[in-house]
This record gives C-alpha cells, sequence and structure tokens, in this order.
C-alpha cells in the first residue's frame, strides 16, 4: 500500500505534527533560559558564556549520535506498534524522566547539566523517529501544508518557552515552569502516537541503495552553514537582553520578546507553509535565509528593545519558515522507506551546527571578556555571515536546479 496515495485530513495533519509543539517548548525552555539562569546564578560572570557554550555542544553532539541511531533503526526494525512509534515513546519517557528530577535537584549545577545531556539522548531518539513522518505517510500534494503546520507548532512551541517559561522563572517558579513542560511533552506525544497508529504499522520497508544525490549534499552544506547562523543565538539572547540593552529583569523580557516574535512567526509559518506547495520551494529556501542575515547584520546596530523586536520578528518569521520548508523539500528527494535514514544523516547539518555555534558564539564572547554591545555586535555579524553564505549556495546550486518541481 502507497500511503502518500491517501489524502490526509487537516485534523490527521495537526495531530501528527502536535509533538513538535511539546519538544520545542523543551528545547527553548533549556537553551534560551532554563540553562543561561541557573548559570547565572552558580557560576562566576566571565565564566558563564564558555560554560553555556560548552555544554550546549556536548549535550547537542549527544544527541546527533542517538537522532541517527532512531532514525536508521526505526527504517529497519519493525514491531507490534509500528516502526516510528517505539522510539518515538522510549524517547519521549527519556526526556520526561529526566526533567523529573531536574525539578528536584536544579540548585545542583553539575547534575543539571548532566541531565540535560539525557535530555538531548531522549528528545533526539523521539524526533530521528517522527521527523521522517512526513515522507512516510503525507502524500506529495499536501506535504507543504503538513510543513505548515509543522512550523505552526515549532514556533509557538518556541512561544510558549519563551513566554511561560520565562513568565515563571523571572518570579522564581523554575519547578511551575518544568512541570508544564512535563505536561505539554506528555499531551503532545500521546496525541501523535495516536494519531499514526494505524499508518505506522502499514509504512513500506524499501531496500534501495543508500546513495546521495549532489542536490542532497549541497542542501546539507548549505543548512549546515544557516543551522550555524541560527541556533546558537538562542543560548545567549538571556544575557544580551541582560549585559547588552542593560536590562535587569532578563527573563520577563525574554518572555516578552519570545512572545511577541513566534507567535507572529507561527501565523506566517502556517500561511506560507500552505503557499509553498503552489510555487518553487527552492526560491523560498534561498529568500527566508537572505532575509534573516539582512535582519540580524542590521540587529549588530541596535540598541533598543523595540528595535530587537522588529528585527527578530524577521528573524523568527524567516528561520521558522526555511525550517519548516526545508523538511517538506527534502521529502521529495529522498527515496520512500528510507527517509529516516536520510533525514537522520541531514539532521547531522542541524545538529552538528546547533552544537558548534553556542560554543563559537560562547568563544566570541568569552574572548572580549565582559558581555558588553561590541561583543554581541561581533557575535551578530558573524552570524549574518553563516546566513549569507548557506543562501548562497541555495541560489547557485538548488535554485532553478531541481528537477523534482
Amino acid at each position: 500500500m502507497e500511503l502518500k496515495s491517501v489524502l490526509k485530513s487537516t485534523k490527521y495533519i495537526f495531530g501528527m505534527n502536535s509533538i513538535y509543539l511539546g519538544n520545542n517548548y523543551l528545547w527553548i525552555s533549556f537553551e534560551a533560559l532554563i540553562l543561561p539562569y541557573l548559570i547565572s546564578i552558580y557560576i562566576a560572570r566571565s565564566l558563564q558564556s564558555i560554560i553555556l557554550g560548552l555544554v550546549g555542544f556536548a549535550g547537542i553532539m549527544t544527541g546527533i549520535v542517538f537522532n541517527y541511531l532512531s532514525g536508521f533503526f526505526s527504517d529497519k526494525i519493525v514491531t507490534g506498534i509500528g516502526r516510528r512509534t517505539p522510539f518515538i515513546i522510549a524517547g519521549s519517557l527519556l526526556s520526561l524522566l529526566s526533567l523529573i528530577l531536574i525539578m528536584f535537584n536544579y540548585f545542583y549545577i553539575y547534575i543539571v547539566f548532566a541531565l540535560y545531556i539525557v535530555i538531548e539522548i531522549g528528545s533526539n531518539l523521539a524526533y530521528g523517529a517522527y521527523q521522517p513522518l512526513i515522507r512516510d505517510i503525507i502524500p506529495e500534494n499536501q506535504r507543504g501544508k503538513s510543513s505548515g503546520i509543522n512550523g505552526f507548532f515549532t514556533l509557538t512551541g518556541t512561544a510558549m518557552g519563551f513566554g511561560l517559561s520565562g513568565l515563571f522563572i523571572s518570579h522564581g517558579m523554575l519547578r511551575i515552569s518544568i512541570l508544564i513542560i512535563i505536561i505539554t511533552i506528555s499531551l503532545s506525544t500521546v496525541l501523535t502516537v495516536l494519531t499514526i497508529r494505524h499508518d505506522d504499522l502499514k509504512i513500506i520497508k524499501n531496500d534501495i541503495k543508500f546513495r546521495f544525490s549532489l542536490e542532497f549534499k549541497w542542501f546539507f552544506v548549505s543548512n549546515f552553514l544557516i543551522i550555524c547562523g541560527s541556533s546558537g543565538l538562542t543560548f545567549f539572547e538571556y544575557y544580551y537582553i541582560k549585559f547588552s540593552l542593560g536590562i535587569g529583569n532578563a527573563a520577563i523580557f525574554v518572555a516578552i520578546a519570545g512572545l511577541f516574535i513566534l507567535i507572529v512567526s507561527a501565523i506566517a509559518s502556517a500561511f506560507i507553509g500552505v503557499l509553498s506547495d503552489k510555487i518553487d520551494k527552492s526560491i523560498l529556501l534561498f529568500l527566508f535565509p537572505l532575509a534573516g542575515g539582512i535582519s540580524i547584520f542590521l540587529l549588530s546596530m541596535a540598541r533598543n528593545f523595540i528595535i530587537f523586536l522588529i528585527l527578530g520578528s524577521i528573524i523568527g518569521i524567516s528561520f521558522g519558515n526555511y525550517y519548516s520548508i526545508s523538511n517538506s523539500y527534502l521529502s521529495y528527494i529522498v527515496p520512500a522507506g528510507r527517509h529516516g535514514q536520510f533525514m537522520s544523516v541531514f539532521f547531522l547539518s542541524t545538529g552538528i551546527a546547533s552544537a558548534v555555534s553556542p560554543l563559537i558564539y560562547g568563544l566570541v564572547l568569552y574572548m572580549f571578556k565582559y558581555q558588553n554591545f561590541e561583543s554581541y555586535s561581533h557575535l551578530f555579524q558573524i552570524s549574518s555571515i553563516f546566513y549569507f553564505t548557506g543562501a548562497l549556495i541555495i541560489f547557485l546550486k538548488l535554485y532553478q536546479k531541481n528537477k523534482y518541481y
């Protein structure tokens, strides 16, 4: 049975993608707020940026390994509850257990570091299994719509991370913020598993030889650069608002910024995802990073929180839509039944960049000794260079050269 020939209802697509809500709520809460907040309490200011970069690097690099293993083995192993489902459940449970332990041990900073790495293992174990679902289940003419809904949940989860976690942490309610993350992950995982429970048993195994096209390779490189330009910034937003903009209660302003930027981005993502079914995705993959790079470069000259909100909204829309459309784009250039392995390999570009970029930006800030406007200005300029280079590769190697569209 070819699952891709069966049209899916909007309700089904929402249910299948709902897990992105919980996972991104988790990631943004830890990267942008929980880790920076706890490090600011227990680690000397001169070491905060480099410690944060090192912890982020260690966690994400470890997660990459389990993401690949999950994608690889979920392509090959068939169980009584499906191919992807066992890995989704196991990874989510591991993350939930780690979060519960952090709730009662957050004052031991090195225990938090260790459990953060376990959370990365669990979330990537789940992510490596559910990211191929768009290729497994959704028909070609609905993948743009699915990517739009995916982007909506991704950005809404990110907004919840900034908004809710920022609000509770600013009021000293860290345990409450973690508890809400636990509830959200639990509900979104259950909804996704229940939605795909029948189709996951029907996914076709494909023994086609594992080969990468030239298009896949160039997309891998460009994605690595774009993620380098974006991912690491999240870790340092708390410190940027606190030290560069000079705002005392940084957590609540992170919350305000996150909600404003990402609600706008989520609405735009859903709309553009549907639109992308009707136009060439490669041009969108070029235009969004270009717009993001320009905005980040302009941010290097901004000294005002309002300007930060405006430029941040453009960056959020640009990256959110690039990320969701890239998933849809990739689903066309990999073979059916092997999407887990191809997506896991592609995720190496995202994962390695996500691990390396906070380390790079942490070193930049550490080199300047003081986290001030000048140091963050250089950080944003470096970020924009990554964006521009990735966009240029997409324009030269993918735009108007894609035979799948």
